[in-house]
């Protein structure tokens, strides 16, 4: 395959996943957390989610969902013939993909931590799982960018 149309095809699909990875992050939860005990004959339940309403865990959601529209705004500028001259603009997507992918995963580990330490039943959510394989598939295709870019 050419170069230069494998170029366009991981730019089409780095700026696919990179905005799905964002949508996925700020309109679904992020994790879910429920709970049920008995006290004096009667059964209660409470559930809740882990989204961007959340407080401080909010702030951490939106901010990694920022950077990846960062990143599909870069893609978006390579698939446009004249915008992007080198790879510096991609090599900053790759990096702040990366870092995208170490938010998740230390929000995860957090996540993780609070809920079980509060003795909570919880799983993940679609935010979580659309987030970090977004960002993954944002990562390959922007390897990809890079390694098939044309050098002028």
């Amino acid at each position: 395959m050419e170069k230069s149309l494998l170029f366009k095809i991981s730019s089409i699909l780095a700026l696919i996943f990179a905005a799905t990875g964002a949508i996925l992050i700020l309109v679904t939860p992020w994790a879910y957390w429920w709970y049920d005990y008995r006290a004096g004959g009667w059964r209660y339940y409470g559930s809740g989610v882990v989204n961007i309403f959340s407080g401080v865990e909010g702030v951490f959601i939106l901010f990694a969902a920022l950077l990846l529209i960062i990143c599909a705004i870069i893609s978006l500028l390579t698939i446009i013939p004249g915008m992007i001259k080198n790879r510096i603009p991609i090599i900053i997507s790759l990096i702040l993909a990366f870092v995208v992918l170490i938010m998740i995963v230390i929000g995860a580990v957090i996540t993780a931590a609070v809920l079980n330490s509060e003795g909570l039943y919880w799983e993940f959510g679609a935010g979580f799982y659309g987030g970090i394989s977004g960002t993954l598939l944002t990562i390959l295709f922007t390897l990809i960018m890079i390694f098939t870019m044309k050098k002028e």
